[in-house]
């Protein structure tokens, strides 16, 4: 037969068996078989189709005419006899690169599958159109759903979204895949998903996918979940800014903040407490510590939208911003101090307890000076921290 002459395609490799009767065991074998059919084999082909294994392929060599049947899918071809060798040659090589194609597809999609399914990460392929058209089984447990019910299917549907939802939520899954798709490259997002009752943050990377003629199809992404890694940054954030006691912000943090409030008037209050090493001393420092506390907490009820810092043991900073008149500061820092005092006269622990407070203000429009400000507010604190001393 001239096919025996022929070469296997890279990575292939084939072998020739025949035989002048049907043998079970060779169709069972058999990936491609060569099977004259005349008009009384016809009637047993699908017995022996039914034999062949599942990828198994038929081609049918006959010299009569061939009736067509839908459940012949086996049959990949039907050579109408005689032949020449050069045609056997030429169509046997046609069936070589469909089937190498068609190992070669499966092979790809077993590697694709295999390793999209490996990770935790989820992971999407999505038409120009937001039709979900392969997801990973990440995906599919983020979602509570099936690869059968997610194909096909577009983002509200898949996370359990009404539109008016989407529309009202703080949601950029697809109008950031229209921005990949418009600038064709790879983009980074952090997007809010919805999943169930709870609001996740995932870092996603969203690629386009092209066409054969280089236009742009779809995109791929990947989502990871963040949520822990974002939550553990703003602590840490937090905890380097703040004060660990009160939850007040820091001296670290008012140097931050300065740099962004170049431009703007502020006005500053020093608080510094009054025989407060006297509490420690008879109370301990657990009473101090409340004594600091309750001290905040003045501070918050009485400047809610200013920042407030604690830049030392009994030493507090109140710094207002953006619409700040240097008159009101006086009668705001007597209104504050005699809060503090009054808040202390209610506390048998902290009767001996006062606050001095000295102020500074800065009109904005240049760049403000922290450490000056707060020299300025600390050598007026003093001065009043000297005259309670004197009237004693």
């Amino acid at each position: 037969m001239a096919v025996r002459g022929e070469e296997p395609f890279p990575k292939f490799s084939h072998e020739f068996f025949s035989s002048e009767r049907l043998e079970e065991q060779l169709i069972q074998d058999a990936d491609l078989l060569f099977l004259y059919c005349d008009e009384a084999r016809e009637k047993a082909l699908s017995e022996i189709l039914a034999g062949l294994k599942e990828q198994a392929q038929v081609i049918l060599c006959t010299d009569g005419d061939f009736a067509y049947r839908e459940n012949f899918e086996h049959i990949y071809d039907v050579w109408k006899l005689p032949v020449t060798a050069d045609e056997v040659r030429f169509r046997f090589r046609n069936w070589q690169k469909a089937y190498k194609e068609k190992t070669d597809y499966w092979l790809t999609k077993s590697y694709l599958d295999a390793t999209i399914n490996s990770v935790p990460d989820l992971i999407w392929y999505k038409d120009k159109y937001g039709a979900h058209l392969k997801v990973n089984k990440s995906f599919c447990k983020a979602v509570n759903k099936t690869m059968e019910q997610i194909e096909g299917r577009g983002h509200c549907y898949i996370w359990d979204m009404d539109p008016e939802e989407y529309a009202e939520g703080d949601y950029i899954c697809m109008e950031s895949e229209k921005e990949v798709m418009e600038q064709k490259e790879t983009c980074v997002f952090e997007e809010d998903v919805k999943i169930g009752n709870e609001i996740r943050m995932f870092q996603t990377f969203k690629s386009p996918l092209f066409d054969l003629d280089g236009s742009v199809m779809g995109t791929v992404g990947v989502g990871k979940d963040v949520t822990i890694e974002r939550r553990y940054e703003k602590e840490i954030v937090k905890r380097a800014n703040t004060d660990f006691l009160t939850g007040l912000y820091n001296r670290r943090y008012l140097y931050q903040f300065m740099e962004a409030e170049e431009n703007n008037a502020l006005a500053f209050y020093y608080i510094d407490l009054d025989n407060f090493k006297s509490v420690n001393d008879c109370y301990g420092h657990q009473e101090g510590d409340r004594a600091l506390v309750l001290t905040k907490e003045v501070l918050e009820k009485n400047m809610p939208d200013a920042l407030l810092a604690r830049i030392g043991g009994d030493e507090f900073l109140v710094i207002e911003f953006g619409d700040v008149r240097e008159a009101d500061i006086e009668p705001r820092r007597i209104r504050l101090r005699d809060s503090l005092a009054e808040a202390y006269a209610a506390n048998e622990e902290f009767q001996r307890v006062s606050a001095s407070i000295g102020t500074a203000f800065s009109p904005g429009g240049t760049k403000a000076n922290l450490d000056k400000l707060i020299e300025q507010a600390d050598t007026m604190m003093y001065a009043e921290k000297r005259e309670k001393k004197c009237q004693r």
